[in-house]
């Protein structure tokens, strides 16, 4: 079984965010996945424009990074995300 994290957090390899994801891969490592883990907040993705040139065509005009964490996520059998999430009183 193929598994990949995938995470964003600005606080770097020991941030909150990352905590959960980490100990599920982990354990899922422990059982014998073969497991990857992508930090997309060092990768470089640009915003989406909605052109529909990817449902038009199967081909995305924007190159960056994005083409290589969807390659990753369509060869795997399962996929962990992570995100920050803040929240303020106010």
């Amino acid at each position: 079984m193929k598994i990949v994290g995938i995470q964003s957090s600005s606080g770097g390899k020991h941030s909150n965010t990352l905590k959960l994801p980490n100990a599920a891969l982990n354990r899922a490592s422990e059982e014998g996945a073969d497991i990857e883990s992508i930090d997309i907040a060092k990768m470089n993705i640009e915003y989406r424009t909605a052109c529909n040139s990817c449902h038009n065509t199967g081909v995305c005009t924007i190159k960056d990074d994005c083409e290589i964490v969807l390659k990753k996520t369509l060869a795997v059998d399962g996929i962990v995300l992570s995100s920050s999430n803040y929240i303020t009183k106010t």
